[in-house]
């Protein structure tokens, strides 16, 4: 299982855990957390991109919600291993 930190804010996830079938987001939604959980067969692709000092995760899905991002200004050092390892996995698919 992999999992990813980020920062207290509503824009990004505070938590991103991937256990190779499921990649969940965990949000701050004020005083409640809210969560989503993706099968990895909904998922096409995840990537980073650099802008400056900060850091966002793009990803794409097959449907749904097309495409959506998070920034990641501080925390997620472990975004690589999270794309990478969602990357392989839909692979499979």
């Amino acid at each position: 299982m992999i999992e990813v930190e980020g920062m207290m804010s509503k824009e990004s996830p505070i938590l991103i855990v991937f256990d190779g079938k499921f990649l969940e987001f965990f949000f701050r939604s004020g005083m409640k957390f809210k969560h989503t959980k993706y099968p990895i067969k909904w998922i096409k692709k995840l990537e980073i991109t650099e802008d400056g000092g900060m850091r966002t995760l793009r990803y794409t899905m097959n449907f749904l919600a097309p495409v959506g991002f998070f920034p990641f200004e501080s925390g997620g050092e472990n975004l690589d291993e999270l794309v990478d390892a969602v990357n392989t996995a839909t692979d499979t698919f």
